[in-house]
Order: structure tokens, then sequence, then C-alpha cells
């Protein structure tokens, strides 16, 4: 009963709120600095004078609805194909940031607060920005000529409990010299802590046999090294330059102690080495009463190397059993060109191309024994190269229909051929070539009914990104099992609708959105059964006549049962969310901010290995949101804290079944603004200290006999990560 009760208890306050605070809500608490239009919101730079911030990233965290954004692109995986254009974007100058290991937010906290004329807000689609958007886009405007000599500086420190307090630094100077504009940065990255876990197992009887606890502790050190560059020409002309350079160790240490029966002690460790740089850049220049010419590119590489010993700990000496190393290099290169041609006045086309060369190669040795006394033996070896060319041309139309409404329609046809390489111990090449051609369409409306109101709807055909590390075996440390590598993946397309409505309250007193959106997916990728099945006589057969035989315990001996990543016929999403952003100057509190959001989504394909409608693994149908920020800008203080609710979710696989019942994620802070422009802040995350409960349920042979071996109970632990800031410029 709670379970159907919680949504609606959540969403009324997000519904409701912000018709009470239109009609509440004083003209003497309005932002008198943020003059709003029908799409876009300004905050000039008088607007932040009184929360003295130090970086443009203290601007944005005190305007209602960013803070989400910046919390997207801190999480965001930079595996997007090639520039990738939609949702919701930040930009400098109306142009996004040349570059995808090399991430914006970084960029956000080392630009000075006094460099900035202005921010924008701009919601729905809209003509003359380096993206399309359906959301909403964050465009923040420099001073011309403003820049100056400035550095700043950050030293920053993390205690998880149990754990020393690990420092880190990061230092940055930007200034200018003619027409030249320029920043440098140096971060030096500390991280360690645990995640400890206990864990009761019962057989199939449902009788208790064993227990484990697992405590895995990992360590984490890196140096970051950034630049950013900006020429300004005297015909208005503008290159800009930026680079990455990232080496890092990473290590992790596990025991997993057990007692009951076949108790088996194991302790695991993991030795990484990683190094990634990336340059970036792009040049504009105009044409005249034609337009403008902009390109933009990125190259970049990831190497990384990585060796884990497993071994055996009983009251005997202890032994290792198993060494797998993996050696993985990735490379990409991205170049996209366009020329924007205003025509009739109120429309414009942007008409272009991209071109990328995407290179991937790794190699998966594992070797094993089951004595001391036995030699490791290789037991699994995988060796993959991938060469992928994929090119695209694209046109971009946007139409200003009126003042109130606005058409921005594309269609981008895109080339890509993949050539991937198994090659064999003994030298020989099994080789996958496969082209491929897409065509993107792609349709963003936008109606402001009122000043205050806006309609937006998209239609839009996506490929994804082929993830090429699922092309190689990899070892699944929490299920102890190998992941059979598949050169033969396909990427997912998506065709995508949706429809948004958002409601800006009066006086910037914030906003209320809620939109409803339909994913189709086609080649969708999921867990599939890559099995071999054989009937009595050892003739193959597939897998409906295999399991109506019915099989027998010898010929199911005989079957190697394998499931690994593939695609299926198809698979669709639909979903609703809502998400609120209101200041408090309804009860009296003007400074602070309250945001509230609620995703109900359902995600359904077909389990392959039940052949039941499932949830896509990892995803809950419901996520709550709540974010709340109080300024005392008198006292110069902030608090604030948040709250991530998600509903139960679920892992499922040929063997086993794993649903989860995850903890809320809570997190607070506060922050004191000195009189010489420091800023010392306290975060704490993980204060629930839990990670939430899970239960795994195995199988014998495939989850389709229904047979259960063993069941396991886990309460997964979180520390509580205390960390201290402390910063400043001069």
């Amino acid at each position: 009963m709670g379970k159907t009760r919680l949504p609606t208890l959540f969403i009324t306050p997000i519904l409701c709120c912000g018709f009470i605070v239109s009609n509440l809500i004083s003209p003497a608490i309005a932002t008198e600095d943020a003059i709003s239009d029908a799409s876009i919101v300004s905050y000039e730079q008088a607007y932040f004078v009184k929360f003295a911030p130090v970086t443009l990233l203290d601007m944005l965290q005190r305007i209602p609805g960013v803070p989400d954004i910046l919390n997207k692109n801190r999480r965001q995986r930079n595996n997007q194909r090639g520039f990738g254009s939609g949702g919701d974007q930040i930009l400098i100058d109306g142009r996004r940031l040349a570059g995808k290991s090399n991430n914006i937010n970084d960029a956000l906290a080392r630009i000075s607060a006094e460099q900035i004329l202005k921010i924008d807000l701009i919601r729905g689609a809209t003509s003359g920005l380096d993206v399309q958007s359906q959301g909403l886009v964050i465009n923040i405007l420099l001073k011309e000529g403003g820049a100056k000599s400035t550095t700043f500086w950050r030293i920053f420190g993390e205690y998880t409990s149990g754990y020393d307090l690990l420092p880190q630094f990061l230092v940055s100077h930007s200034g200018s010299t003619g027409n030249l504009e320029y920043s440098v940065a140096a971060e030096r990255k500390n991280d360690n802590g645990y995640r400890p876990r206990g864990e009761i197992f019962y057989d199939e009887n449902d009788v208790q046999t064993g227990t484990q606890v697992v405590d895995h502790a990992f360590n984490f050190k890196g140096i970051k090294l950034t630049s950013n560059l900006t020429y300004s020409f005297e015909s208005g002309d503008e290159l800009r330059l930026n680079g990455l350079f990232e080496p890092n160790k990473f290590k992790f240490h596990e025991t997993r102690i057990e007692m009951g029966n076949e108790a088996d002690n194991v302790i695991w460790d993991r030795n990484s080495d990683n190094e990634k740089w990336e340059i970036g850049g792009d040049y504009t220049f105009t044409l005249g009463s034609i337009g403008k010419f902009k390109s933009l590119f990125v190259i970049n590489q990831n190497i990384e190397d990585t060796e884990i010993t497993r071994v055996r700990d009983f009251e005997m000496p202890s032994f290792m059993y198993e060494n797998e190393f993996t050696d993985t290099r990735r490379s990409e290169k991205i170049l996209r060109s366009s020329t924007t041609i205003t025509i009739f006045g109120d429309q414009s086309i942007e008409i272009g191309g991209e071109g990328a060369i995407n290179k991937f190669s790794k190699t998966f040795q594992n070797y094993d024994r089951s004595i001391e006394a036995d030699p490791l033996e290789l037991g699994t070896n995988d060796n993959v190269k991938i060469k992928e060319n994929r090119y695209e041309i694209f046109a971009i139309h946007n139409y200003n229909i009126s003042p109130s409404m606005v058409v921005q329609s594309s269609l981008t046809t895109e080339f890509s051929k993949i050539v991937a390489d198994n090659i064999l111990l003994d030298g020989s090449i099994n080789r996958r070539d496969t082209a491929f051609t897409y065509f993107k369409p792609r349709i963003d409306f936008r109606y402001d009914y009122t000043k205050n109101d806006q309609f937006r709807a998209t239609v839009e055909k996506k490929v994804s990104q082929l993830r090429f590390d699922t092309f190689v075996t990899s070892y699944d440390a929490q299920n102890d099992e190998l992941k059979v590598g598949n050169t033969e993946l396909l990427p997912t397309q998506t065709w995508e609708f949706s429809l948004a409505y958002e409601h800006r309250l009066p006086n910037d007193a914030g906003s209320i959105e809620g939109s409803t959106y339909y994913h189709y997916r086609k080649d969708h990728q999921t867990r599939v059964d890559f099995t071999d099945y054989v009937d009595f006589g050892g003739n193959p057969i597939g897998i409906e006549e295999f399991f109506a035989l019915p099989p027998s315990d010898a010929l199911r001996d005989e079957i190697s049962f394998t499931p690994t990543q593939g695609n299926i016929t198809s698979a669709y999403i639909y979903g609703i969310d809502l998400k609120s952003n209101l200041r408090m100057g309804f009860i009296g509190v003007p400074e602070a901010v309250l945001s509230l959001g609620y995703r109900y989504e359902k995600r359904r394909s077909l389990d392959q290995f039940t052949q039941l409608m499932r949830n896509f693994a990892n995803y809950s149908d419901h996520v709550y949101n709540v974010d709340f920020r109080h300024d005392i800008t008198k006292w110069r203080f902030s608090y604030g804290f948040g709250i991530k609710i998600r509903s139960d979710w679920a892992k499922y696989d040929m063997k086993y079944y794993n649903p989860l019942s995850p903890s809320a994620f809570i997190k607070a802070f506060a922050e004191y603004n000195l009189k010489n422009g420091v800023k010392v802040r306290f975060d704490m995350l993980e204060i629930s200290g839990s990670g939430g409960h899970a239960t795994t349920i195995r199988y014998t042979d495939h989850i389709r006999f229904n047979e259960i071996y063993k069941r396991e109970e886990r309460e997964n632990g979180k520390p509580r990560v205390y960390q201290f800031t402390v910063q400043g410029s001069f």
C-alpha cells in the first residue's frame, strides 16, 4: 500500500506548489536583475554580487534548475556518438567546449566570476546556437576584453569513515596578452575508501549454509593538467584550443571471508595504470552577408593496463589461483565543420559534415590453476582490434514562424564502417567487416503560449555509440564468472517522441515543468543466449527444441551454456518527468530554493532467457529527487541538502536473478564566504550509511530449468564521506 501512495504524495507538491506560489508571491521579492522574455531568462552580473561568488561555477549554483544540469555533467561518461547536440547543454559565448574527456564542469570552476557579462537560460528550440536542444541550454557570455590575470586555488580533503584524510590540490591561472586569452590548471587528485558488505547463503531448500564478510578497499591517485587558449582576430574571427593530460593509478584490495559449508576465503588485488590525453578546438569566421563558418575538432587517447590476482587463503598456506591481465587502448579523432546561412530574414540553414575515426584494441588473458603444485595455465585469451570510420552530412533548418513559435528541423545521413579483428592464438584473424547507413531526422517545435508558458515537442531518430568493451571477454567480479565478448554487436536505433510543458512563475520565483515521452528501440542491446544447443545425437538444434526434449542431466552436462551481450529485435521506453524549482519567497525566505523532481519510467524488453517482459537491468521505475539551498547573504553563509530515492530494480542473466532495494542517497553541505574572498565549504555524503539490500538467486545451468541451488542475501554498506574545501582567487 505504501508503494502505491508514495508517488501521489510526492507528485502533489510538484504540481500544486507552483500555483500556490504564483498567487502568493510578492513583487517585493522579485529578482530585479533577471530579465525574462518568452524563451530566455537572463541573469546579469549584478544579480550575483550579493552571493560574493569566486568562480563561474559558484554563480551557476545560484540559478534554479541549473545545479541539476551540473550534476548530470559530472556523471556523464562521454560516450555519446560524436560531439552530440541534444539534451541539456552548457555553452560559452554560444559555443560548446570542443572536448569529451575535458569536462566543461572543470572549466566552469576555473573561470573567474569577474569575467562574466551575463548568463542566459534558453528553453526549447532556438536558432543561432551551437546545438539542437529540446531541454535547457545555459549560455554564458563573457566580457569582451574582460580577461585579466587571475589565479584560482582550491585545497580539498576527503575523509571516509575508518580511513585517512586525503588532501587534493588545484591551482589555475588565467589572463590575457593582446588578442590572446589563456588559462592553465594543475590538479592533484587523491581518493580512498571501502565498500563493506555482509552476505548470508541459503541452499535450494532455504536452509542457511554459510555467511561471508566482504571488505572492498580502494585507492586512487592522479594528476590532471588542462589548458584553454582563445585568440581573437581583428576581423572578428576566433580560434579556441583546449588540452588535457591525466595520468592515474587505481588500486583495490578485497577480502572475502566465508564461514559454513565449503568455506572459501579469497583475497583479490587489482592494480590499474591509466593515462589519457585530449586536444580539442574550434575556429569560427564570418562570411560577410552570407553567414558564418565554424569547425570543431577533438583528438584523444586513453590507455589502461590492469593486473588482477586472486588468492585462496585457507588454514593451509595461501596460493594464487588466478592471474588476469587486461590491456586497453582507445582513441578518437573527430572533425565537424558547417556553414550557417541566413535565408528569407527569419530563416537560416546550417549545412555541414562530421567525420570520426575510432580505434580500440583490448587483450584479455586469464591464467588459473586448482592447486598450488600446478602451474598457472592460460584459460582464456581474447585479443580484439577495432576500427570504426564514421561520416555524416547534415542540414539544420531554423524557422522563426513568429515571435512565439519556432521550428528547428534537421536531417543527418550517417555512413559508418566497422572492422573488428579477433586475433586468435595461432595468429590467424577472424574479421568482421560491416558497413551501415542511417538516416536520422529530427524536428523540434517550441510554442510560447504566454510570456510564462511554453510547449515543446521533439521527434528524433538516434543511433547509439557501440561500447567496444563488450566486444571482448571480461571478468564479472560480483558473480565470479567470465563474460564472453561479442564482435557482432550492432548499434541501437531509437525513435524518440517527447512533449513538454513549462510554466515560469512571476518575478523569477521558479518554474514547473512536466514532460512525457516514448522511445521505440530497434536492435536493442541486452544479454542473450549464445549457447550451441544439440540433441541426444549431437545434432545442432534450436533453443525451443532443446527445452522441449526434455534434456537429460547427461545432455545438460555436455552443453556449455553461454550468455553474452547481443541484439534483440525491439524494446520500448515510456514515462513522465515532473520537476519544479521554487524560490521560497512565499514563506518569507526569498533566498532559499527548493527543487523537487519525480520520474516514472517503464523500460521493457523481452528477457531472452525466461521469455518474459522485464524492465531493463539496473533501472528503477520511480526516481524521486529533493534539493534545497538557502543563501543567507547578510551572513555570507549558505547551506543545503539533497535526497535521491530510487524504487527497487534488478539485474538478471542466464544463471541468476538479482533484485535490489537501494537506500536513499542523502547529502548535505554548508559554506561560508570570508571577507577576503575565500570560501570555506563542508560536504557530507552517503549520510544514510547504507547501499541497500540485495538478493541473488542462482540457478543450475539455465534459469529456464528453474532449479535453484543457492540464494544470497546481501547488505551493502556505504561509509559516510566528509569533504572539506577551501578556495579563493587573487
